[in-house]
C-alpha cells in the first residue's frame, strides 16, 4: 500500500514549478503535472503510460519492489479499490540532468491516508525521454534520517537565541529567544508595547514534532487568545503556517514569513492573513534587530 501512494506523491513536485527554466527541465515538470492530473482523477491505465515498460519503484525503508508499468498499475487499482481518502504533498529540492535524455529529480513527499500518521519521506525519480515523451523509470524512496535529538532538529533555529527589539512607528516589540534546560525546545516571549503602556505579552513553545518530522510551534497570549504553527525552511528563509482562536472565538490564519538578513537582524511579515475567513490587508515586512549583549562588569568589591 505505501509504495503505491509513495511513486503517486512523488509527481505532485510538479506543482513546484517555477517560471524560467530550460526547454528540457519545462518538459519534466509538464509530465509530473500531467501525472498529477491522472493521479487525481483515479484512473490507472493513465498512471501506467507514464512509466516505461521497465519502470521500478523501490523502498528502501521496507525492501519492496515493484517492477513493470503493469505490477505499478496493478498496484493502483488496488489502492482505489480500498477507496481511502488521501492528500498528497511534496518539495523538490532538483532536477539534475544527467545526459540529454535522463533527468534525476529529488525531494521530499508527505502523504496522509485517511486517519493514519502523515508519511514523510525522501525520493529520487529518474526520468527518460522516449520520444516526445518524458517517462518514469526509476523511483526510490526513503526515510528520512532522524535527528539524534530534539536539540539537532533545532539546530536551524539555534541563531533566534538573545534578544530583539523592533521599536518602528507607535509600537514598540521586545522578544527574547532561549533554550529551555534539556534543549528540548525554544522559548520566547515576547512584549508589545504603545504610547499608553503595554498592550500585551506572549509565550511560544517551539519544539519537534517526531511524528509528523516537522518543526511546530504553540503559542499563548495574555489577552486569552492561543494558536499552533508548523514550520518549513525554504531557503534562507522560514515559513511559519499559523492558526489562531482568538480571545473572540474567531479563527485567525496566516503564514508568517522570517527572512534572516544577517546574524543580528531578520524580517517578518504575515501573509495570507485571514480573520473569520476574511482576508485582511499585507502589512509590509517589519524588520527586527538584536539587542547587544552588555560587556560583562566587575562585580569584585573595590579595595
Amino acid at each position: 500500500m505505501k509504495r503505491v501512494f509513495s511513486v503517486a506523491i512523488v509527481f505532485l513536485l510538479s506543482a513546484f514549478a517555477v517560471p524560467s527554466v530550460d526547454a528540457d527541465e519545462a518538459a519534466v515538470r509538464k509530465t509530473l503535472a500531467e501525472y498529477v492530473d491522472a493521479f487525481t482523477q483515479k484512473t490507472p491505465e493513465k498512471v501506467g503510460g507514464f512509466w516505461t515498460e521497465n519502470g521500478t519503484h523501490t523502498n528502501r525503508e521496507t525492501g519492496e519492489r515493484t517492477e513493470g508499468r503493469d505490477a505499478i498499475q496493478a498496484d493502483m487499482n488496488e489502492v482505489l479499490k480500498e477507496g481511502h481518502n488521501f492528500k498528497l504533498s511534496a518539495t523538490i529540492d532538483g532536477i539534475r540532468f544527467i545526459t540529454a535524455n535522463v533527468a534525476r529529480v529529488e525531494g521530499e513527499t508527505t502523504v496522509v491516508l485517511s486517519d493514519a500518521e502523515p508519511i514523510v519521506s525522501k525520493y529520487t525519480a529518474i526520468l527518460v525521454q522516449q520520444g516526445d515523451k518524458w517517462l518514469l523509470d526509476t523511483v526510490e524512496e526513503m526515510p528520512l534520517p532522524q535527528p539524534a535529538s530534539t536539540a539537532d532538529a533545532l539546530k536551524e533555529l539555534e541563531w533566534l537565541v538573545g534578544e530583539w527589539v523592533d521599536d518602528s512607528g507607535d509600537v514598540k516589540v521586545t522578544t527574547s529567544f532561549r533554550w529551555t534546560d534539556s534543549q528540548a525546545f525554544l522559548l520566547r516571549s515576547f512584549r508589545v508595547e504603545t504610547n499608553e503602556g503595554v498592550a500585551m505579552t506572549g509565550t511560544q513553545v517551539i519544539g519537534w514534532d517526531p511524528r509528523g518530522q516537522q518543526i511546530r510551534s504553540w503559542s499563548f497570549n495574555s489577552d486569552g487568545s492561543f494558536g499552533e504553527s508548523t514550520w518549513a525552511r525554504n531557503g534562507d528563509s522560514w515559513l511559519s503556517k499559523s492558526a489562531q482562536t482568538l480571545a473572540s472565538g474567531d479563527v485567525a490564519s496566516g503564514t508568517y514569513v522570517i527572512e534572516r538578513l544577517d546574524e543580528d537582524s531578520f524580517t517578518i511579515q504575515l501573509v495570507g492573513h485571514e480573520v473569520g475567513g476574511e482576508p485582511q490587508p499585507t502589512e509590509p515586512a517589519v524588520t527586527v534587530v538584536r539587542v547587544p549583549t552588555p560587556p560583562a562588569t566587575d562585580s569584585a568589591p573595590q579595595k
